[in-house]
C-alpha cells in the first residue's frame, strides 16, 4: 500500500477538492514543486497555473490564478484566488 497526503483546495467560493493523493504538483512562484507525503512543512506563494493531484494512475487538474500553498507532513492545503 501505497502512503498518501490529504488535500484540500479552497477558494472564495468554496471548497474544490477535498481528498488524498499520492503526489501534488503546484506552480509555486520560484518554479513548480513536487510534494509527496511527510514532504518538509513549507507556506509559498503560487501563481497562476495548473494544481495537480496524482493518485494511483488518475491526475486531476485544478486551474488557479494564484494564491498561497500550506504544506504539512500530512495535509497541503491550496488557498486559492480564484479556481
Amino acid at each position: 500500500m501505497s502512503m498518501t497526503i490529504h488535500v484540500d483546495i479552497v477558494c472564495a467560493e468554496g471548497e474544490l477538492f477535498s481528498g488524498t493523493g499520492d503526489m501534488v504538483y503546484v506552480p509555486a512562484v520560484m518554479g513548480e514543486i513536487g510534494i509527496a507525503p511527510r514532504h518538509t512543512p513549507f507556506v509559498s506563494q503560487i501563481k497562476p497555473g495548473d494544481v495537480r493531484v496524482a493518485n494511483g494512475d488518475q491526475i486531476q487538474h485544478f486551474y488557479v490564478s494564484g494564491g498561497m500553498v500550506e504544506v504539512q507532513p500530512h495535509l497541503i492545503t491550496v488557498l486559492a484566488d480564484t479556481a
